[in-house]
């Protein structure tokens, strides 16, 4: 016995069966169909949107996605789809930097040669000396420079951050004793564009009758602590 509930020209009705009940407006092939456990929103005959026997939804049709993946909003003019969550989740930004052995021998700023790079979303340039962040936003930037001398006498010293070849950010120290070893440690937090913007690392010492090293113990850090 099926319940047959009809409006007049313009007006949705309810039309069914005991087999397959359904809701539709006055065009039968647009309404919500009731069938085998499964609620069908369609137009024009189209399935748009399912839920099946087991809940499942489904999306333009019998589409579920598989498991794990999470329906993504394509805009306001397509439908959303499956999609992997991790496509939406935040990238882990950061890098770790290794020096090589750098002379400062001319009592002034000189740059610290990079060897190695490793991390992710930023990029290192070893012929240029730089750090190159991909995503926009604040970044923590930490400079821990080893210093050695081999003269005797004191020197003042500067271990620097450069942003786009400008001192960001610089530490002081003075050494008096007759040679050694002296790591300095300086820190900034810094804007950067996710383009252009990059970060290099410098040291200086004012003495011009002797030689400074800048060793290759130094190691350098960045992080992305909030994006743009």
């Amino acid at each position: 016995m099926a319940l047959n509930i009809n409006g007049t020209t313009g007006i949705s009705g309810v039309d069914g069966s005991n087999s397959a009940p359904a809701l539709q407006g006055t065009d039968s092939n647009t309404g919500i169909n009731f069938g085998s456990d499964i609620i069908d929103l369609n137009t024009a005959g189209s399935s748009r949107f399912k839920i099946g026997a087991a809940g499942q939804l489904g999306v333009a049709g019998a589409n579920y996605g598989t498991s794990g993946q999470a329906l993504l909003s394509q805009g306001a003019s397509a439908a959303p789809q499956w999609g992997a969550v991790s496509s939406s989740s935040p990238t882990e930004t950061y890098a770790h930097v290794t020096f090589g052995n750098t002379y400062d021998s001319n009592s002034g700023y000189v740059i610290h040669n990079i060897t190695g790079v490793s991390g992710n979303a930023i990029t290192g340039d070893t012929t240029n000396e730089r750090l190159t962040p991909t995503v926009a936003g604040n970044y923590l930037v930490i400079y821990n420079c080893c210093w050695s001398w081999t003269y005797t006498g004191g020197t003042t010293g500067y271990s620097a951050i450069y942003k786009n070849g400008a001192q960001e950010q610089r530490s002081t120290f003075v050494h008096g004793s007759y040679g050694g070893t002296l790591p300095v440690m300086v820190m900034v937090v810094v804007s950067m564009n996710g383009s252009s913007d990059y970060i290099s690392f410098h040291g200086y010492e004012n003495r011009s009758n002797g030689t400074a090293l800048m060793t290759s113990l130094s190691r350098a850090v960045m992080f992305l602590l909030k994006e743009s």
